[in-house]
């Protein structure tokens, strides 16, 4: 067995870690085995990652055969007892149920008593929306970042290699295995970065002052948009755009500045009365009116209204808001769960600081 040790001179941490623990009791960890079954493959590498006065240091425990796996998981049971806190990515998942496994098989037992997880994938999915709609991976994230490897391989290409390691050690193959491992453990130290796009969901924000572009679209039809520019404390480590399919949100990372777009609606909106008994609908004008009034009406013109068809249409400029902030609230339907509001006639720029932290929640609050 070997271990490994290499130093990242002046790597400190991208991120405020004593949201979770003291900087010296953190310890990055992940795994490489040769398969995802932990009753019938083995464990081959535990890669450490933490931090010291001089930077970020990695220590790799390595087995080179199979038959170290026991010695393997001694060496690091005993070195992770200095720590407090485990950080891994996706490891509740597989890494800690397969060390516990192993350890157990090995007599080694309580591996991770007292030791308090932390899945760093699990701290960042509510950004999935936002900054990973097409990938949560590691390496997706890494990329987002503008964070660069020199390992072109992934876990499983791999086992290949320390199988082959196993039967005839190289330095060539030692070097592919552990490269992939330490890239692994300083990647996640990396994206612990992104840790501050979380802070945007309730951090201050500055409405700045809004318009409306004029626009045509690919049909060639006029449309226009809402522009609405805000400044926020939040230093983002690099900029990005995201959207719905009823929203776009640029962030730049030098200025601070959010810009949100929403379209804007010229069309007709049904404005829904809540005490439908008190209302009577007109079928041939489309349209609720209080019962008094309806009493002034031939009878026969008119009908109790429901909840459905208790309304008045309403014809201008709408924009789509997450919630009812700005009032009167118009559907285009009862059963339309979305929400509108005439524009400019119902915008208040007193609540324009509000609304813009309802639209950025809308990313935290969408379904896989």
């Amino acid at each position: 067995m070997q271990i490994i040790d290499r130093l990242y001179k002046d790597q400190k941490p991208l991120c405020d870690i004593e949201r979770f623990c003291e900087t010296d009791k953190a310890l990055f960890i992940d795994i490489e085995t040769t398969g995802l079954s932990r009753e019938t493959t083995s464990l081959y590498l535990i890669g450490c990652g933490y931090y010291t006065a001089d930077g970020l240091m990695t220590k790799l425990f390595f087995a080179d055969s199979s038959a170290e796996e026991y010695d393997l998981l001694y060496a690091f049971s005993r070195f992770m007892k200095g720590y407090t806190h485990l950080f891994h990515f996706n490891g509740l998942k597989f890494d800690i149920p397969y060390l516990s496994y192993k350890a157990r098989k090995h007599g080694i037992d309580g591996l991770f008593d007292g030791i308090v997880q932390i899945d760093v994938y699990k701290v960042l999915a509510p950004l999935r929306h936002l900054l990973f709609p097409e990938s949560m991976r590691q390496k997706a994230i890494e990329s987002f970042l503008g964070i660069t490897r020199e390992d072109k391989y992934n876990g499983k290409e791999l086992i290949d290699v320390y199988k082959r390691y196993e039967a005839d050690p190289t330095d060539i193959d030692l070097e592919k295995l552990i490269t992939h491992n330490r890239e692994d453990v300083v990647g996640m130290h990396k994206i612990m970065q992104a840790l501050v796009y979380l802070d945007l969901k309730d951090a201050p924000l500055i409405y700045e002052g809004c318009k409306v572009n004029r626009y045509r679209d690919l049909a060639g039809a006029e449309c226009e948009e809402l522009l609405l520019s805000y400044t926020t404390g939040v230093s983002f480590p690099v900029s990005f755009m995201a959207k719905t399919e009823s929203m776009y949100i640029k962030a730049s990372a030098s200025t601070g500045k959010l810009l949100i777009r929403l379209p804007i609606y010229d069309t007709e909106m049904k404005l829904f009365y809540d005490s439908y008994r008190d209302y009577r609908y007109i079928p041939e004008e489309d349209t609720a009116i209080l019962k008094e009034l309806a009493a002034a009406l031939p009878k026969g013109s008119y009908v109790k209204a429901t909840k459905e068809n208790c309304y008045t249409r309403v014809s201008g400029r709408f924009v789509k808001q997450p919630q009812n902030l700005f009032t009167p609230v118009v559907r285009t339907s009862y059963k339309d769960k979305k929400k509108y509001f005439r524009f400019p006639d119902s915008f208040n720029e007193k609540a324009a600081e509000q609304f813009g932290r309802q639209l950025i929640n809308v990313f935290f609050t969408l379904k896989k």
